[in-house]
């Protein structure tokens, strides 16, 4: 029985760093869902259970201060 990766949501607005963070991460065996704003951030938390959110800090449409409080 294979054992469930561990679901990480990573929000980044850079589409450079975004990427690089997520292959990096998915090569060490984690489920990443890559979003580029807060409110998706926030949306994608809300359909979703995660067991880590790594949060960029400056966003369009909402921080990650913000999100992190709305979350």
């Amino acid at each position: 029985m294979e054992a469930k990766k561990p679901k990480i949501l990573l929000c980044e607005d850079d589409p450079n760093l975004g990427s690089v963070l997520k292959n990096y991460l998915e090569l060490n065996d984690y489920d990443i869902t890559l979003e580029r704003d807060g409110r998706l951030g926030l949306a994608a938390f809300q359909r979703e259970k995660f067991e880590l959110c790594l949060l960029d800090v400056m966003m369009p449409n909402m921080d990650g201060f913000t999100l992190a409080e709305e979350i």
